[in-house]
């Protein structure tokens, strides 16, 4: 990982591939130094950037995190308190 500006660069030395992550990508990594539901992310992005929704906040940290996950750079893992 290197910070580019307010975007991210990802790299996966496995495959020999770069992963650019924009603005707001690149805010839900950084919040991901802990575990996070994609609501709690959804309620981070409203506070951080301003004139969005919850609902659209939601939808995008969801699927960022979707496709973190489709390229290997992030894992799954139960919240404290989750029922497995």
């Amino acid at each position: 990982m290197a910070p580019l500006q307010e975007e991210t660069i990802l790299f996966d030395p496995q495959k020999n591939k770069f992963c650019l992550l924009n603005r707001t990508a690149s805010f839900i990594w950084n919040q991901l130094a802990r575990p996070s539901s994609p609501d709690a992310l959804g309620a981070r992005i409203c506070e951080s950037f301003s004139g969005v929704a919850l609902e659209n906040a939601v939808r995008d940290a969801s699927g960022a995190l979707e496709e973190m996950r489709s390229l290997n750079f992030i894992i799954e893992e139960p919240l404290p308190g989750d029922k497995l």
